[in-house]
């Protein structure tokens, strides 16, 4: 799996996504090593840390039963962000 944040509108979401982490394999990956993946996750929870988000992201994981399929489907946290937060974070 992966995470990376996604804005829809005015929104923005941190998303799980149904990809390999790393590496190759039947689904692709934007990461090409681990060292990559664990950079790229490390900066993601350091937004959510920095914005107030991280503990509800990771209720949310915790108790949710949707699952990310491949080409189908992801699951989407909408972070709680004023606009100018948005526009600093997609900036």
């Amino acid at each position: 799996l992966d995470v990376d944040f996604q804005r829809i509108g005015k929104q923005l979401y941190c998303t799980v996504l149904p990809v390999v982490g790393y590496g190759g394999g039947k689904l692709r990956s934007r990461h090409d090593t681990e060292l990559e993946y664990l950079m790229h996750l490390q900066g993601v929870v350091e937004i959510l840390q920095k914005y107030d988000n991280l503990e509800e992201f990771v209720a949310f994981v915790e108790t949710t039963d949707r699952v990310p399929k491949s080409g189908t489907d992801s699951v989407p946290f909408r972070l709680n962000l004023s606009s100018e937060d948005i526009e600093r974070i997609t900036a």
